[in-house]
């Protein structure tokens, strides 16, 4: 299937100025040509007409691309429709009917991976950028496209098969060094870079998926009043009835560049109510999985120090009755809006605070599977690191050298299984 020559629409569907469709493949020229008349040259737009069966379906800029410079490493061809679905769905099947396949999701990417025009977590950067749902996230999946992430990887891999080599060298051949003192090298700078990749993955994730902001606290203090403060809209129900809100209510809202999931829990107390011991399960695990968790008082009533503890920021609400002071609180009154402006500073700051995190460093990794690697190649020097203060033999710190390689080499794609390809581009669209 791979020497197919593929097809797929690659703009999103509904009304639009423009639609393209992406065709690649060995014979995507030879394809192309059955619908334009005119002759294309290589990496020039030419306005022709596509025609189907001899009538003109639209009139199109049609650009060819020549292997290798290519998104996909084979030939392609981009045709710019009218942005129509009824065009662009008629041009696609036309395309199938000459000879062209369905592409699978992100089955272009996979060509490019495949094909040797980026590696594993670059493909996976492609994804991210597409998603991301703020400036940061796609700066973050921008420097690894551009290979930051990719270099580093390489520049540790190679320092590791050095000290591999010499390694392996030491076993095969003893006499040859019988009277030379132990080999020494050093893994702990290796692990210092990787586990300070390790960091970054959180802050990546939070500001390409958005910031998830969990309001809780006891029931009636106002949660579900200040979710709608803060979103600017009544998204939640609000009643003077201790224990409305019984399950998780969420709500969008954009601070700092940022998206902000702001999450509305059940008040958490001691109930005999089954549905409501529900809803206060859901709330403490939506709190303890929180980027930013907002701990909210009633100015008229006594303050639970115990879940006061578990908060970055603590919230008093209803100043407008009770004016009163605890230490490290925003004082507001979500129902006059007093002190929501100070509350979404301070959850802008620490947003701003993750953000930078993420400027500062050029290594950054952005998908689970690539966390689960660089965690599992840590432990592996860490292993290396003991057994050689143990003294233990060579040979036995030699294996988690080389296992902390493979799993390197799983991280770029050096290495890899079609299973774990299928599981990375099917969450891809199809266009790309």
């Amino acid at each position: 299937m791979e020497n197919d020559t593929i097809v797929a629409i690659a703009t999103p569907p509904g009304k639009s100025a423009i639609g393209i469709v992406r065709v690649s493949g060995t014979r995507a020229f030879e394809i192309v040509q059955k619908h334009i008349k005119k002759p294309l040259k290589v990496r020039y737009a030419t306005h022709a007409d596509f025609q189907i069966n001899g009538k003109v379906l639209d009139d199109v800029i049609v650009i060819p691309y020549k292997i290798p410079k290519t998104y996909t490493g084979e030939d392609m061809v981009e045709i710019f429709f009218h942005g129509n679905w009824i065009i662009l769905s008629s041009a696609l099947k036309s395309l199938i009917d000459s000879g062209a396949r369905m592409a699978e999701n992100g089955e272009f990417t996979k060509r490019a991976f495949l094909n040797g025009k980026m590696d594993l977590t670059q493909a996976e950067a492609v994804e991210e950028i597409v998603d991301s749902i703020s400036l940061s996230g796609i700066e973050s999946a921008r420097k690894v496209i551009d290979g930051n992430l990719s270099r580093e990887i390489s520049h540790i891999r190679e320092e590791l098969l050095k000290i591999s080599s010499e390694i392996e060298v030491r076993i095969d051949y003893p006499e040859e060094f019988e009277n030379e003192e132990n080999y020494d090298f050093d893994l702990n700078t290796i692990i210092q870079n990787l586990e300070r990749m390790l960091l970054t993955y959180e802050p990546a994730r939070a500001a390409i998926e958005g910031i998830k902001v969990a309001l809780f606290g006891s029931v009636n203090v106002g949660k579900s009043s200040i979710l709608n403060a803060l979103v600017g809209f009544e998204r939640a129900i609000v009643t003077p009835i201790p224990g409305t809100t019984r399950d998780i209510i969420e709500s969008e809202t954009f601070i700092n560049n940022i998206k902000v999931k702001i999450i509305d829990t059940a008040g958490i107390r001691n109930t005999e109510n089954e549905i409501e011991k529900i809803g206060i399960e859901r709330a403490l695990a939506a709190v303890k999985n929180a980027d930013i968790k907002v701990y909210v008082m009633d100015a008229t009533c006594e303050e639970d120090g115990d879940l006061a503890m578990e908060s970055d920021i603590k919230v008093l609400n209803k100043i407008d009755l009770v004016d009163k002071n605890v230490k490290g609180a925003i004082k507001v009154s979500a129902k006059t809006g007093y002190g929501i402006d100070t509350l979404k500073a301070e959850i802008e700051r620490m947003t701003r605070n993750t953000i930078e995190k993420l400027n500062s460093s050029q290594s950054i990794l952005i998908a689970h599977r690539q966390y689960s690697i660089v965690k599992n190649s840590i432990q592996e020097l860490k292993e290396a690191v003991e057994a050689k203060s143990f003294g233990y033999p060579i040979d036995v710190v030699a294996v988690n050298i080389r296992n902390t390689i493979a799993q390197l080499d799983l991280l770029t794609g050096r290495v890899y299984v079609d299973d774990l390809l299928d599981k990375i581009f099917s969450n891809f669209c199809v266009g790309k």
